[in-house]
């Protein structure tokens, strides 16, 4: 309901009341009929007046276009008058043309506008709010030169691969380089014809890490640089609980890895006859299963777990457990079909069973004696001869004529996964250590528990003396700043469920917003550091806001009409009725 439909029910009953109170004055002889019926008539007028003058009719005055200057306009438009012309904060002006402080300023001394028309680099975060919905156009002002946009993640795990993407404006046959902690060239690009750009890089020890950014032009001029914090964190540790029917080459250096990159391993060996060796046997339960984050079991370690003990193994995959079950022998038909409800199946297939690792044609370390060198081929690697699938799954590794080697899926939270790759422990005794490493990491990273509490999205970057606007907030918000001070943040109630609050910074640099006992940074920047980004920024948002010309070209925008009439009749009014009621009696 709007104001003015609740305003016109509470003057309506304010009548109605005084109409009945009339009434039962002439009823009771108090009141000639026909004073009260002229004290209703003057009452009813009144009302109406007072109404009228709260919201008076629409008009349609003559059609102009309000045109805004924003900072970077470089040609202000001649007087004209179709047109009228305000300057937001940041453009020099000449005295006789008028200032706003923002748009919503603007737009409420000129009312009647029938287009609104935007000059310079674009709105700034405060008016972009106020422009929404509006007949609006937007002309741009040339972009500076410069760095215009960059993203990059906030934080990777030591030795994670991580991407730098970004848009620069230079010179056509400028060069951007991305530069480590050290001040070496990790790599480099030429930007392309809309000076999009992307440099890999890898993160190395934990800590905070600050890489550099710099792009030069075709002479190694440098043309400008910027410091790029990255925040390297420590992998977590995986838990690995490792199940096998006996002794073997690759269990033997499957060990060797995960202790030399600092896994937990504990091993359970069954040599039959009841005894285990390795670390303490291992209770089949959900429960015994959940202190782990990933179990490695051939197909031996598979059959000896029984029916209940490959449920409860399930019970716990479906809580994020990661389970791999290694086919290095035959499969009776019993334990693959027990698989297949898995949503893993093999079937026998007529397959070449020896093949060559990707990649592995050199070692890690080169021969100095060439003949040496010559005979140091790469190894062959043994498949059981089956056709491995995992129903909706993928396949983490292949052989090169293209059959799964390593399969997986989803299975509630966790993930399940067979492999028939019998003797990847070849790749170690031959010197392709490093072969053999990845073969592991990647399948411990991508079966094993995610136990690291999921981190907030990056917040987008905000600017010093500009409102950000944060969603998604509970009450007990805040931001601190590199200082030190926290500040709460108080979510509007009119975002509703999108939960948002503004927040102004002081301060330069990285902020941090917390809560529900997380952290996410916040980068502010300074205006004057990042023109080009600050510009290119207020230019796509601007853009993002322009009317289609068929709207910018609409009828005039209808206004209230002036107030002061209304206001001297209802005032006239008034009078008379509190004369009419009050004047003296008249002897009959």
């Amino acid at each position: 309901m709007n104001t003015s439909l609740v305003v016109a029910s509470l003057l309506v009953f304010a009548v109605v009341l005084s109409s009945l109170r009339l009434a039962l004055r002439v009823r009771s002889g108090a009141l000639a009929a026909r004073q009260a019926t002229g004290r209703i008539a003057a009452q009813a007028v009144v009302t109406g007046l007072l109404w009228l003058a709260l919201f008076p009719p629409e008009t349609s005055p003559p059609a102009f276009t309000l045109v805004v200057l924003t900072p970077g306009t470089v040609e202000i438009p001649a007087a004209d008058p179709a047109q009228h012309r305000v300057a937001l904060p940041g453009v020099a002006v000449p005295p006789e043309l008028e200032r706003v402080p923002d748009l919503a300023t603007a737009l409420r001394r000129h009312p009647g506008f029938a287009s609104v028309r935007v000059l310079g680099h674009g709105l700034p975060a405060r008016d972009q709010a106020a422009a929404h919905g509006l007949p609006l156009a937007f002309e741009p002002a040339p972009l500076p030169d410069g760095l215009h946009a960059l993203d990059l993640p906030d934080r990777v795990v030591q030795g994670q691969a991580f991407e730098v993407r970004g848009q620069v404006r230079g010179p056509a046959d400028a060069n951007v380089q991305l530069l480590d902690p050290a001040g070496a060239v990790l790599a480099q690009t030429t930007p392309d014809a809309d000076g999009a750009f992307r440099l890999p890089g890898r993160a190395g020890l934990a800590g905070p890490t600050d890489f550099q950014l710099r792009w030069q032009d075709a002479d190694g001029q440098t043309l400008g640089e910027e410091a790029l914090p990255l925040e390297v964190v420590a992998p977590a540790r995986p838990r690995l609980l490792v199940l096998a029917g006996g002794p073997s080459p690759e269990l033997k250096y499957l060990r060797r890895w995960a202790a030399d990159t600092g896994l937990s391993l504990h091993t359970v060996i069954d040599v039959g006859g009841g005894t285990q060796l390795g670390d303490a046997p291992v209770t089949a339960s959900a429960a015994r299963f959940a202190d782990f984050d990933l179990v490695v079991l051939d197909e031996r370690a598979w059959a000896g777990l029984g029916a209940n003990g490959r449920n409860e193994l399930r019970s716990a995959v479906r809580e994020g457990l990661g389970v791999l079950v290694r086919i290095t022998g035959p499969l009776p038909e019993r334990d693959a079909t027990a698989l297949r409800d898995w949503g893993l199946a093999v079937e026998d297939a007529d397959l070449l069973q020896g093949l060559t690792w990707p990649g592995t044609e050199q070692p890690d370390v080169r021969a100095a004696d060439s003949a040496v060198a010559a005979t140091d081929r790469a190894p062959q690697l043994s498949r059981r001869p089956l056709e491995l699938s995992a129903r909706d799954g993928r396949v983490l590794h292949a052989a090169p004529d293209g059959e799964a080697l390593v399969a997986w899926r989803q299975e509630g939270r966790g993930r399940v996964a067979a492999s028939v790759l019998s003797d990847s422990y070849r790749l170690w005794l031959t010197g392709r250590r490093s072969a053999h490493g990845q073969l592991w990491a990647d399948i411990v990273q991508t079966l094993a528990r995610a136990r690291d509490p999921r981190r907030p999205a990056p917040l987008a970057p905000a600017w010093l003396g500009e409102r950000a606007m944060l969603c998604g907030l509970p009450e007990d918000a805040s931001v601190v700043a590199p200082d030190g001070n926290a500040m709460a943040l108080q979510v509007d109630p009119a975002s509703g469920a999108a939960a948002c609050a503004g927040y102004w910074p002081e301060q330069t640099g990285r902020h941090w917003l917390e809560h529900d006992g997380q952290s996410s940074p916040l980068q502010v920047r300074a205006p004057e550091r990042y023109p080009a980004m600050l510009a290119a920024q207020r230019h796509a948002a601007t853009q993002a806001l322009v009317a289609p010309s068929a709207t910018v070209a609409s009828q005039p925008r209808k206004v209230p009409g002036p107030r002061w009439p209304w206001w001297l009749g209802w005032l006239l009014a008034s009078a008379a009725l509190w004369w009419f009621e009050r004047r003296p009696a008249v002897a009959a």
